[in-house]
């Protein structure tokens, strides 16, 4: 079960939240939620409020195991230039107790390498940055959507209206996407299990 609180915050089966967000400070609703643990991408303030919740706090973990939760940590970068302009990114690649398999790429804001590519694909669920400007953008995004072959798909980190945040919004990633199912989101957990091909937007 995941629930998406926009931006790039992710629940997981209701106990593990991944990049939330304080909700005022970025101009959207806050997260309602009680994880058991909280893992950060990256330690910027849009993707680090731990401090909300009654849970433990993992910040760029290169590997955890809760719970029969297995996550394991890729050390990447939120730009094009090996974190000289925006510091470190990690992708969190997880295995659920019932075997399956979520990507969360945080910050992303590179072009992965063949290695790195072949440990997150096949992914049940990819969490893809498709806003731009500090991300990589939705073609990008696609291009690493292609080459993954991800069950299905979660844009996260994009404008919506309210958004503080000057990221482009989501129509250019769905508009040139392509042959993929739309499901949307309401404010309410969603069996990813019973989908596939899907993309899941708000």
């Amino acid at each position: 079960m995941i629930r998406y609180f926009l931006h790039s915050a992710l629940l997981i089966d209701e106990k593990i939240l991944i990049d939330p967000h304080d909700g005022v400070s970025v101009g959207l609703p806050p997260i309602d939620a009680k994880p058991e643990v909280v893992l950060v991408t990256h330690d910027h303030y849009d993707h680090n409020a731990c401090e909300l919740f009654d849970a433990t706090c993992y910040k760029e973990v290169p590997s955890l195991d809760y719970k029969g939760y297995n996550v394991v940590g890729i050390r990447t970068y939120h730009d094009k230039r090996k974190g000289k302009e925006r510091g470190r990114n990690t992708i969190y690649i997880m295995t659920t107790p019932d075997g399956r398999k979520i990507v969360h790429l945080g910050d992303l804001g590179h072009t992965l390498s063949e290695e790195q590519i072949e440990r997150i694909e096949g992914a049940d669920l990819l969490a893809v940055p498709v806003g731009g400007v500090i991300t990589i953008n939705y073609r990008e995004a696609i291009e690493l959507i292609n080459r993954t072959k991800p069950k299905n798909v979660l844009p996260i980190h994009y404008w919506i209206r309210g958004h503080y945040m000057p990221l482009d919004p989501l129509d250019g990633f769905v508009n040139t996407l392509g042959g993929w199912k739309t499901v949307y989101l309401k404010n309410e957990p969603v069996d990813e299990k019973t989908f596939s091909n899907a993309v899941f937007i708000v």
